[in-house]
């Protein structure tokens, strides 16, 4: 009996237009949020998965209203000359709507991992609990929705557990230790050590087991029912303790002088112990990357090599390495490097790889460091220096020049700026970015027009250009 009600169940929530339409909508969403960032395996499985509470959702739902079924609009009458009971019914749910759930699950995670992979060269290292945990928690959905169908048969009992839920997992950052308690815990950066993901899948299992257990409890109390719950307990606490006991590394405020000792052991071993990096030389420059993130190079080395090739040979030799930077724990970075993020794929960040070689070329970064005090940071004014328009069309060469002030705060790099300029360097730098003999004027002017006190006036002819703007030194300039 319980093998063709199984079977019939099975069929119903295979063809339910509720589950595959949230199965699709979780992919397709999922897949437009990240379009415009480079794959990483450290975090697109967490953020998939937490999207796939939408999934969860759905099938709870259609979980809790299957089971209730059987109490509503005269079902009990109907039914009882049939030689099946509730409890058949409900053994039928408990095996097919898991399997129906977890099978959903599993093409959402696995069609949109697939699809970033075969959108570019993928960084990061991928756990593979965390989409584990995404079909372990559509797997708890359905039987947390049996449960929910059998205990409270009111329609709208499992949309109420649904919007508490989702609101917990909605507020999930202001849980305390409680956040790895729910199904899914997204908190999480890539720049932060691994999560407690192996012992929280063990532990979503084990809470779905508790709940099919709970659901035909219901029925009548059975040893095998028991065991079942009692086991799921003995599981479910400890594995959700050690989970809960996990806690991400702290960060800090920037205007804050900090040290490694600030930062636990697990940050230190990763982000500066000796096997921290994996480098390799591209055309005379060093490139270092995290683990998992060496495919990411390549993409560094279109950002810096065009602004790297527009320097003087003599500078071009000295290039400091491109190193990859957590912003978290910049605060313990040498400043003579160019700083490559922990994301990428967005087109400002390779203009911010490009800034960081071009302020380097033109001791700008040197240059607002003296200026700065990281307690109360100020802009350094750079408006009317020659060396803000070699800045710029040194950037032009990845990015067109734009009118952005530099910030005083941690960017994507993790490096503050603070530089301010006007129109009037960008105006020069995109007029010196037309001209067919830029390059040779650069390189032959570089030490006159790289000087802090040489003005755009006095930098014009050697620039070969015409006075077109204003350009009028800054209240407050770098120096």
């Amino acid at each position: 009996m319980t093998r063709r009600l199984l079977l019939f169940e099975a069929r119903r929530l295979v063809r339910h237009p509720l589950v595959w339409g949230a199965t699709a909508l979780v992919l397709a969403l999922q897949t437009f949020l990240s379009r415009d960032q480079q794959p990483d395996l450290t975090m697109d499985p967490v953020n998939a998965t937490g999207l796939a509470t939408c999934l969860a959702a759905a099938v709870l739902v259609v979980a809790s209203l299957a089971t209730s079924r059987d109490g509503r609009h005269g079902m009990p009458e109907s039914l009882s000359g049939l030689p099946g009971r509730a409890e058949h019914r409900t053994r039928a749910l408990l095996l097919a709507t898991p399997l129906v759930a977890g099978l959903a699950a599993a093409v959402a995670m696995g069609g949109y991992l697939a699809i970033r992979l075969l959108s570019g060269p993928a960084g990061g290292r991928l756990d593979v609990w965390e989409p584990l945990t995404a079909v372990a928690a559509a797997v708890l959905a359905a039987t947390l929705g049996v449960a929910v169908g059998r205990w409270a048969s009111w329609l709208i009992a499992g949309p109420l557990v649904v919007a508490v839920l989702g609101f917990l997992i909605f507020t999930n950052p202001s849980n305390g230790q409680a956040r790895w308690l729910l199904p899914v815990m997204q908190v999480h950066r890539p720049d932060w050590p691994d999560r407690p993901s192996a012992a929280h899948l063990v532990y979503v299992l084990a809470a779905a087991a508790l709940f099919g257990g709970i659901a035909l409890l219901r029925h009548r109390v059975r040893p095998a029912s028991a065991a079942a719950v009692v086991v799921a307990l003995a599981v479910a606490v400890p594995t959700g303790a050690t989970a809960a006991s996990t806690r991400p590394p702290a960060t800090f405020p920037t205007n804050v002088p900090l040290t490694l000792d600030h930062v636990d052991s697990r940050v230190r071993e990763r982000y500066f112990g000796p096997g921290a990096y994996r480098c390799t030389v591209r055309q005379s420059l060093t490139y270092c990357a995290f683990p998992g993130y060496e495919p990411w190079i390549p993409l560094w080395e279109q950002a810096v090599q065009p602004v790297v090739a527009a320097l003087p040979a003599e500078l071009r030799a000295r290039a400091p390495q491109v190193r990859q930077m957590s912003p978290t724990w910049s605060f313990g970075a040498d400043s003579g490097l160019i700083r490559a993020p922990m994301s990428w794929g967005d087109p400002d960040q390779r203009r911010i790889l490009a800034e960081d070689v071009a302020f380097w070329a033109t001791g700008l970064y040197d240059s607002a460091a003296r200026h700065s005090d990281p307690r109360h940071p100020t802009l350094c004014d750079v408006r009317g220096q020659a060396r803000a328009v070699v800045a710029h069309w040194l950037i032009g060469q990845v990015s067109p020049p734009e009118a952005r002030r530099g910030l005083h705060v941690d960017d994507h790099r993790g490096r503050m700026s603070g530089l301010d300029w006007g129109q009037a360097e960008i105006g020069y730098a995109k007029l010196l970015s037309a001209s067919p003999v830029a390059r040779e004027k650069v390189r032959a002017g570089w030490d006159t027009l790289i000087k802090p006190t040489t003005t755009i006036g006095q930098a014009l002819p050697l620039l070969g250009l015409e006075r077109k703007f204003d350009a009028p030194m800054g209240a407050t300039p770098c120096l």
